[in-house]
C-alpha cells in the first residue's frame, strides 16, 4: 500500500516529444531533431526526481538515432546519383 504513494509520474512532455520524434525520423528527419533533442533535455533534467523518464528517453534515442540513419542514408543516396550522373555526361 504503501508503494503507490512512492510511484514515479511518468514525464509526458519526454514521452510525447519522443513519439513525434519517432513518428516523424523516417519522412521529415528535420521534424525529429527538433523535437528528440528538447525531449532529452527534458527528460535527463534532473529537478524532477518524482518523474519516471525512461521510456521518453528511450524513444528519443531512438527518434535520433533513425533520424540520423535516414540523414546519412539521403546524403549518400544523393552524392552517388550526383557523380552517376556526371559521369553519364561525359
Amino acid at each position: 500500500m504503501g508503494n503507490e504513494n512512492n510511484r514515479k509520474k511518468l514525464c509526458i512532455p519526454s514521452l510525447v516529444l519522443g513519439i513525434v520524434g519517432v513518428f516523424f525520423s523516417l519522412f521529415l528527419p528535420f521534424v525529429s531533431y527538433g523535437c528528440s533533442i528538447p525531449g532529452l533535455v527534458i527528460g535527463f533534467n534532473k529537478k524532477k526526481k518524482d518523474y519516471n523518464s525512461t521510456p521518453g528517453i528511450a524513444l528519443n534515442v531512438i527518434a535520433l538515432a533513425l533520424s540520423v540513419i535516414n540523414s546519412a542514408l539521403g546524403i549518400i543516396l544523393t552524392v552517388k546519383l550526383f557523380f552517376a550522373s556526371n559521369t553519364d555526361e561525359e
